[in-house]
């Protein structure tokens, strides 16, 4: 069996921006021209011609292009002092010609907020990848170190690449991301809430290349998002965060066991952390705005594929001490010890996994957790590590040693896409 299984390709010219998350048409996208002189240029003819339909994108003192789209976005005044001036000439009406200097236009914009839209848009389209879970459990870990195993591992095994789409995603990531934790081997910060944050509203997005008999290209676009924005159904609708959840194409939820209050009564390691908050209750508030977003009633399932997956799992393969302990540790002959097939999508091994965590979260969290997550029509169970070992303090002395990171997204790009 191949990596990746037949997906259903969502509607021909349909596109969810990762930036807005509007569903738009292809056909109707904004371009920008990199003729540099072309924005002055503009202005100059709307004034001189006084034309009032070019003049709406003119500033007021009359020496610039506006972007009035860009400027709702970021919450100015489209049309006032603070409105952004275009940095580019923007081309509006789906003409693939500059209609100032006449040469042809690639660069595709979206046309709510003018953030670019892929090349590998029209094949298939995009997969925005939700990164959710209560604060603490080691979310943006999991995401840093995933992009590093995509890059560097998973792609070779599956013969494929993963790039940038963007420098705007190659630069967030190296600077925010990589030196930090894999060369200055340091803790990340938390993330920060998206109501104090414009960065952490920014995602990362990548496309992924398979290459072999039946090349593909995805489109991946990932979310990391701050415990604290997950707490209240309510606080997710007011930062509008409702909007990529519901539009995702996959959700990884992420759970520290060692948070639960079950597993952390009874294991023994060194600096074990507090009970975190309630994660039958985040999932089920991340759900209720799914089914409310969606319009999906209650006694239907949800389509948006979910992967469950206890972090700091390392931890977890430890010889117990007590018996007490031995109750919320992966004995000799776990699963989870059987690696899975190099080079494919070892289902085998993914099912054997996830019905045994099943059992283990049944164990520590409750039927009332495995019943939320049964809303999902397609999900899965995992256990994976990001760092691989304990820090000491802010600082990682081994460096970092993942333990089965890529599972979940494997596993993701392998479900049928539903919607």
């Amino acid at each position: 069996m191949s990596m990746l299984r037949q997906k259903t390709v969502k509607e021909a010219g349909e596109y969810v921006c990762p930036y807005c998350f509007s569903t738009i048409s292809l056909s109707q996208v904004h371009y920008e021209c990199t003729t540099v002189s072309c924005p002055t240029v503009f202005a100059e003819q709307a004034v001189s011609t006084r034309n009032a339909a070019a003049l709406k994108y003119v500033s007021k003192d009359g020496k610039h292009e506006i972007d009035p789209e860009r400027s709702s976005f970021l919450n100015r005044n489209p049309h006032g002092d603070d409105a952004i001036i275009a940095k580019r000439h923007i081309i509006r009406g789906g003409e693939q010609v500059c209609n100032v200097c006449r040469r042809p236009v690639y660069l595709r914009v979206c046309p709510i907020c003018h953030n670019p839209v892929p090349n590998g848009a029209e094949e298939e389209g995009n997969r925005i990848i939700v990164i959710l879970g209560p604060k603490g459990v080691g979310k943006s870990h999991f995401m840093a170190v995933l992009i590093n195993q995509l890059q560097n591992l998973v792609s070779n095994e599956f013969n494929g690449s993963l790039s940038p789409a963007n420098d705007a995603t190659a630069f967030r990531y190296k600077d925010k991301f990589y030196n930090k934790l894999f060369v200055e081997k340091c803790k990340l910060p938390a993330t920060k809430s998206f109501g104090v944050s414009d960065d952490s509203r920014e995602p990362l997005i990548y496309y992924l290349r398979l290459y072999g008999d039946n090349p593909r290209t995805y489109t991946l676009v990932f979310f990391d998002t701050a415990g604290e924005d997950l707490v209240t159904a309510d606080r997710i609708r007011e930062l509008n965060i409702h909007s990529f959840i519901a539009k995702s194409a996959g959700i990884i939820y992420l759970i520290d066991p060692l948070q639960t209050p079950y597993v952390n009564s009874r294991i023994n390691i060194d600096k074990k952390p507090n009970v975190g908050p309630d994660v039958t209750d985040v999932l089920n508030n991340i759900a209720n705005v799914i089914r409310t977003n969606n319009r999906i009633r209650g006694r239907e399932k949800i389509g948006i594929p979910l992967a469950v997956a206890l972090t700091k799992s390392d931890v977890l393969f430890k010889s117990p001490e007590t018996e007490e302990e031995d109750k919320v540790l992966f004995g000799l002959n776990s699963s989870l010890r059987i690696p899975r097939e190099y080079g494919k999508f070892d289902m085998e091994n993914f099912d054997q996994i996830s019905v045994e965590l099943e059992e283990y979260l049944r164990r520590i969290l409750g039927q009332g957790f495995l019943n939320i997550v049964d809303g999902f029509a397609k999900h899965s169970y995992f256990a994976v590590s990001s760092l691989g070992c304990n820090p000491t303090g802010d600082k990682l002395p081994r460096g970092v040693s993942p333990m089965r990171v890529e599972d979940p997204l494997l596993w993701l790009l392998n479900q049928e896409d539903k919607r």
